[in-house]
């Protein structure tokens, strides 16, 4: 079956939670890989990453691979699919908001010229509340504040263990409170 690779220089406990329901999971800081046969990829950046950077030596390491991916799951900033105003971005990710859209943009092509199967994960930022998932499509305006790193990386397994969301771009929000 293969491994998850998981690709993160994050400092929160998202690939953790992540690692601990993936049993062949195994973590890097950068983008050298060593590709085995059935590897799927997990990449989860920080929106203010410079990911129009990372996915190009990510890109340039599965050219160059003798195996290439089963699956690729990224994490991405809101916005990427027409589903937020620069207002709402600007009030989630700072000044830089427009920078981030841009570099995570390109990311999303560039994973997506590879032509292997994919799922994009448009999360909100972060928060410590746990509260059950609410998945948009793309153009499905966000509402909310957050998404809890508990409900985040619960979607992130389902798009890794399963082909749910093949070749999507989903969006996670926590549902809001009746």
């Amino acid at each position: 079956m293969g491994r998850t690779i998981i690709v993160s220089r994050r400092h929160d406990r998202l690939g953790q939670l992540i690692m601990r329901k993936m049993y062949d999971a195994v973590a890097v800081s950068g983008p050298k890989l060593n590709l085995q046969q059935g590897d799927q990829l997990c990449w989860l950046p920080e929106v203010s990453e410079p990911v129009d950077e990372e996915v190009q030596a990510l890109v340039a390491q599965i050219d160059q691979a003798v195996f290439t991916p089963r699956k690729i799951v990224m994490l991405s900033m809101v916005g990427t699919a027409d589903d937020a105003s620069l207002v709402q971005l600007q009030r989630w990710y700072g000044k830089s908001a427009q920078e981030y859209l841009w570099a995570h943009q390109y990311a999303i092509k560039m994973i997506d010229e590879l032509e292997l199967p994919y799922t994009v994960i448009r999360a909100l930022p972060l928060t410590t509340t746990s509260r059950p998932a609410v998945i948009t499509s793309e153009g499905q305006a966000f509402t909310g504040q957050g998404v809890s790193e508990e409900t985040l990386a619960g979607v992130i397994e389902q798009a890794l263990l399963t082909d749910r969301y093949r070749n999507q771009s989903i969006g996670v929000s926590a549902k809001e409170e009746d």
